[in-house]
């Protein structure tokens, strides 16, 4: 295991604690987006706790992708190298517009079918809320 995420989890969960058993808390959701608000010094240390566990999370993630980019793994004690090839690309929807963008011919014909179904579930959900009004 990755010792960020390890790191991670550890602060996530003492800040929790903290925030739960020793803070002046409230908490709610805007959306979908869950937010606390505390006052006092163990709330203050209990939130400063779970941006770190981010902070730890982002790093992890960071030391996996490059471990894996580079193709470095060690298989009981010996060392190897693999060649890999890593394709990506993305989908930016610009108003109803897509704009796609990618690696390779594979990678964007993907991401054009998955923009399309984008698309088609995008104006169901509008016209289906359309007829509810």
């Amino acid at each position: 295991m990755n010792k960020f995420y390890l790191l991670s989890a550890i602060s996530f969960i003492a800040g929790l604690l903290l925030i739960l058993f020793y803070g002046d808390v409230k908490g709610g959701f805007f959306l979908i987006f869950p937010f606390i608000v505390g006052s006092g010094s163990y709330s203050a240390l209990g939130m400063f706790l779970i941006f770190l566990s981010f902070m730890f999370f982002a790093f992890g993630m960071v030391e996996r992708v490059k471990g894996e980019v580079t193709g470095y793994s060690e298989i009981s004690g010996e060392e190897e190298f693999a060649e890999k090839k890593i394709e990506g690309g993305g989908v930016v929807f610009i108003g109803p517009f897509p704009v796609i963008f990618g690696t390779s011919l594979r990678a964007v014909q993907i991401l054009i079918i998955i923009a399309i179904i984008l698309m088609i579930l995008t104006m169901l959900f509008i016209f289906w809320s359309l007829l509810l009004t």
